[in-house]
């Protein structure tokens, strides 16, 4: 996804209960909620590189998207450094070193 894209959580909301059935089994029927679903599955992917917007690591919906086109205010989320908990930055150390996505 892009700037453009809403977050994870609030695409996942939107789709019917197919589709998300099928993501479910692209993604191993992995029991992962949304969405650490997609996140792990990025950081497993064998792409270079995986980039992971902060709204989805916080698992924020569509109401934190980055941009809306077409919309007059734009850029202007932005997080605080109290919403990462050390729970959240463990988590995230443990996907990047499993995924060896550490330097």
């Amino acid at each position: 996804g892009t700037h453009d894209n809403d977050t994870t959580l609030g695409w996942y909301e939107t789709l019917a209960d197919e589709h998300r059935k099928q993501l479910q089994a692209y993604c191993f029927n992995s029991t992962e909620p949304m969405p650490w679903l997609l996140i792990e599955t990025a950081l497993a992917s064998v792409g270079s590189m995986a980039i992971i917007p902060m709204q989805d690591l916080l698992e924020l919906d569509g109401g934190h998207r980055m941009n809306m086109p077409g919309q007059r205010i734009n850029w202007v989320w932005t997080f605080l450094w109290d919403q990462v908990d050390p729970a959240l930055a463990g988590r995230v150390r443990q996907l990047l070193a499993i995924y060896h996505r550490v330097g």
